[in-house]
């Protein structure tokens, strides 16, 4: 998977821990085969280290820009930057999740005055959404969707903001239902169908709730 897609699924697999509590969903990106009396730990530092090593690089970048505020590849380097930071900062600094994902939109942003391409676009909208501009989040995600119709990033994505903003299961699925014949790879499928079955089983679980899709607007609330 390229590192774009990995991107995508960091937050397809928030989504399925939110729905399915799976305590293991994240092993998969710790593993090492060096026998280890405390792997959990090891996870841990490794993961700082990783996020001090972000921190270094935005630093170094935000020196750069100083000298050089109309480079826009450094600038779209700086705001991956920031959104690759916000990431690893939901495991090793909650506190400084939203301040890296307001960066990177803010960066985003300058980029985008001089270059409309809708994966900067998308990449703005899931930081707006993680740093909780939801406002920003869906106006971006359907301006990427108008100038790229089958784009499958801004479909996914675009998906797990209705599900965990507006509790919008159904509009959730039909995002997920035409991003998945585009899935280039059997990995990014089973991807994209569990998540589609997590969100029927919500879907499902809901609908006993007076019939409503969603029972938080129940009786008009």
């Amino acid at each position: 998977m390229n590192k774009r897609s990995q991107r995508i699924f960091a937050g397809i697999l928030a989504v399925l821990v939110s729905l399915a509590m799976v305590g293991s969903a994240f092993i998969g990106y710790f593993f090492d085969q060096t026998p280890s009396a405390n792997p959990a730990n090891n996870a841990t530092a490794n993961l700082e280290a990783k996020y001090q090593s972000q921190k270094a690089s935005i630093a170094a970048m935000v020196e750069q820009e100083k000298s050089n505020p109309e480079n826009i590849p450094l600038l779209t380097a700086l705001g991956n930057e920031y959104y690759n930071a916000g990431m690893t900062a939901q495991m090793v600094a909650p506190a400084e999740v939203q301040d890296n994902f307001k960066k990177a939109v803010e960066v985003y942003q300058k980029v985008l005055q001089t270059n409309k391409d809708p994966n900067i676009i998308v990449d703005m909208a899931t930081s707006a959404f993680y740093s909780g501009d939801y406002e920003l989040a869906e106006k971006s995600y359907t301006e990427a969707l108008a100038i790229k119709p089958d784009f499958m990033t801004a479909m996914i994505n675009y998906g797990i903001f209705l599900s965990q903003v507006k509790q919008d299961w159904t509009g959730a699925i039909s995002y997920w239902q035409k991003a998945l014949p585009l899935a280039q790879n059997s990995n990014d499928k089973e991807q994209i169908e569990a998540m589609i079955s997590q969100a029927q089983s919500q879907l499902s679980t809901n609908q006993t709730n007076d019939g409503l899709s969603n029972p938080n607007l129940k009786n008009g609330e």
